[in-house]
């Protein structure tokens, strides 16, 4: 298991959270974070298509461990083996299931389906940004090297190694009640409707070159706000049960992905700042 702190969090959340109230408590609780990854300086960088497929370098890294995310939800709250058995609260089952359905297999708008972690993988070969260093850590995963094995060999920086390990701490930890809440409040519904903005305005001015992504991007906000999102918060309600010592976990589990993700988009403008690129992904 992964033994890295987030360097520079403030302690850990006290227990405040209420039962009656929990979904306010925990609203309140991240509220700071939120905003600050919501008005981030990383969203004005993105102005040109040469930083917007710099960032979709680094970005793929999240699309890709939302699904890993998921993904642990469905292996702990669902059966997955055979002979199959019916598996804790089937209300959660189904939420979980429904999730996945529109994650991992999305019917496309010219027929067909795909997951959004393929559907971003086109969208970055559209646009002209590198997927080298995805499909190589891909790769690795495939031979059987773990996740930290996997990152060292495909060469991320920093920022993006980072916070993968980060979430993979919490789904190491094993606590469904945990991953729920990472994925739900600490995830791809974060992007805001300025970045969606930004890239409709790039699209104008490089005409076929975005417009998988801004696909992409819809789906998230139609998914992510009228459905996803509800049914995330009613999956995190019906696994902490009430339980006040697991409302705090899965609060400061929501903490805790919101400061990595500030971090992370801390080092990608950095980077940008610094008129650095991602590390290029060579095979040799």
């Amino acid at each position: 298991m992964y033994k890295r702190k987030l360097a520079g969090m403030p302690a850990p959340l006290t227990n405040q959270t209420n039962p009656r109230d929990f979904q306010k408590s925990l609203s309140t609780a991240i509220a700071a974070d939120r905003r600050a990854l919501l008005e981030h300086r990383l969203y004005d960088q993105l102005r040109t298509l040469e930083n917007l497929t710099a960032f979709m370098e680094h970005h793929v890294f999240a699309v890709w461990d939302f699904m890993s995310l998921l993904k642990a939800l469905q292996v702990r709250l669902t059966c997955t083996n055979v002979p199959w058995r019916p598996v804790g609260n089937a209300q959660v089952r189904r939420l979980v299931n429904e999730i996945v359905l529109g994650e991992e297999s999305d019917a496309l708008p010219t027929g067909g389906a795909a997951s959004h972690f393929e559907l971003y993988l086109q969208a970055m070969q559209e646009a002209g940004a590198k997927t080298d260093q995805m499909n190589h850590f891909i790769q690795e995963l495939e031979s059987g090297k773990t996740v930290a094995e996997a990152l060292e060999q495909a060469i991320v920086s920093a920022a993006v190694a980072a916070f993968v390990r980060q979430t993979f701490e919490v789904i190491e930890r094993g606590r469904p009640h945990e991953i729920a809440a990472a994925f739900t409040y600490g995830r791809e519904d974060l992007i805001p409707e300025m970045f969606t903005q930004l890239v409709h305005g790039l699209e104008r001015q490089f005409p076929g070159k975005l417009a998988t992504l801004r696909y992409y991007l819809d789906r998230h906000i139609a998914l992510d706000g009228d459905e996803h999102g509800e049914m995330g918060r009613q999956m995190v309600d019906l696994l902490c049960e009430g339980d006040p010592r697991r409302e705090l976990e899965a609060t400061q589990a929501a903490v805790d992905a919101l400061r990595s993700r500030i971090m992370l988009w801390d080092g990608i403008a950095l980077a940008m700042e610094n008129s650095e690129k991602p590390a290029i992904f060579d095979p040799r």
